[in-house]
């Protein structure tokens, strides 16, 4: 699916398309200030960013619950070696509800997004996450924090 914003003889109107057809809505809308627009790339998955050898043993490493080092995990995974587009691709598919933010609820299912069936992180494990990258606190990691936690 595909969202479009146009502006046209100063209305805005919103095309959203799916595969078999076009849905417009011409309505003012109005836009959150702090929304960034973080659009998952399509059909990307982070075996196309990551190895999966080099993933698979990133989660293993911190099977044992209260044992994930974020920093760690992103050098065992190879994501600290990436570019800062790279990572940011990254960010689009761990944010599943493309919102352009990971929250709490996210974070838990971290490990599960890199490996089906992986443990979901402990709270403490969860809060020290988002404690390391939320800069501006407000309790949830934008696609600048997450990329400056990666690549620091």
């Amino acid at each position: 699916m595909k969202v479009a914003l146009v502006q046209y003889h100063g209305l805005t109107s919103l095309y959203i398309s799916s595969p078999a057809h076009y849905t417009h809505c011409s309505h003012s809308l109005l836009l959150r200030p702090d929304h960034q627009e973080t659009p998952q790339p399509p059909n990307m998955s982070l075996t196309d960013i990551l190895s999966a050898e080099a993933i698979e043993n990133a989660v293993k490493d911190c099977q044992a619950p209260d044992s994930f080092s974020y920093k760690k995990f992103f050098q065992l995974c190879g994501l600290t070696q990436k570019t800062p587009q790279e990572v940011k691709d990254v960010f689009r598919i761990l944010d599943e509800d493309n919102s352009g933010f990971i929250e709490e609820s996210e974070l838990k299912f971290f490990l599960q997004r890199f490996v089906p069936g992986a443990r979901t992180l402990t709270e403490k494990e969860t809060k020290s996450l988002i404690s390391a990258a939320d800069d501006d606190s407000d309790g949830r990691i934008g696609v600048e924090e997450f990329q400056t936690m990666v690549l620091s």
